[in-house]
């Protein structure tokens, strides 16, 4: 397992931010597609019980599930490939600064099999999607209404 950790100030509330990280359905409205990150597919309604996706992404479909929510406060996500080949957890903390947020986010990546074999090559890809995904984020909640 590899951690990948990155921090990012956003000049909007704690609420703004856990709204906008909880609502996969609008993530088109923020987050564009990369070379790494095809889009995100919900598999339940946000009201039909637990929150599961697929995203889709150059290694194939990864399947996720919202595992932790504490509105204004933190989310967790988990992925993997059915196989098994490829698992992520991925985490966001949120803390007040201010009337602003401090953001967290860290991945936590397992690979196996062919995976392990080029793992080096998939960390730098999570890294710099992480980061992107960080920074479209910001972007996205700062612009003026």
């Amino acid at each position: 397992m590899v951690r990948i950790t990155n921090t990012i100030d956003i000049n909007a509330p704690t609420q703004r931010v856990y709204v906008a990280l909880r609502s996969l359905e609008a993530y088109p409205t923020w987050l564009r597609h990369s070379p790494v990150y095809h889009g995100t597919k919900m598999r339940t309604s946000p009201a039909a019980g637990p929150l599961t996706y697929e995203d889709s992404t150059m290694v194939g479909r990864m399947r996720g599930e919202l595992v932790e929510d504490v509105p204004d406060h933190a989310l967790q996500f988990h992925q993997n490939k059915p196989s098994g080949s490829l698992d992520a957890l991925i985490r966001y903390d949120l803390d007040d600064a201010g009337g602003g947020t401090h953001l967290t986010r860290v991945g936590e990546l397992t690979t196996r099999g062919m995976f392990r074999i080029v793992q080096p090559i998939l960390l730098r890809m999570a890294a710099a999607e992480s980061e992107r995904t960080m920074k479209s984020l910001k972007a996205h909640l700062e612009q003026p209404v």
